[in-house]
């Protein structure tokens, strides 16, 4: 099972946390590691800064003003074994 320290909340988007912290974006990796993310200020296509992320190999923004207000819990998440899958 994986524990995140408090900092780090669950966004919308599975695979994705933010640390209230540092305020940057991570994403999980298959080996359990945390990446951080680009940070991408304000365009002409996205008006706000803030991150983008892939969901099922679509694109998605993630708002700046979104991210600062998830706040901090204690979090756990199950983290399954090939032979807890066949069971």
């Amino acid at each position: 099972m994986i524990t995140f320290p408090p900092e780090y909340v669950a966004t919308t988007y599975p695979g994705y946390f933010w640390n209230t912290k540092t305020d940057k974006l991570y994403s999980i990796k298959v080996t359990g590691a945390l990446r951080p993310l680009a940070f991408r200020t304000a365009s002409y296509w996205h008006p706000e800064a803030g991150y983008s992320v892939s969901v099922n190999g679509k694109r998605k923004f993630l708002k700046l003003s979104y991210l600062r207000k998830l706040t901090p819990t204690a979090q756990t998440f199950p983290v399954y074994t090939k032979q807890m899958a066949l069971l």
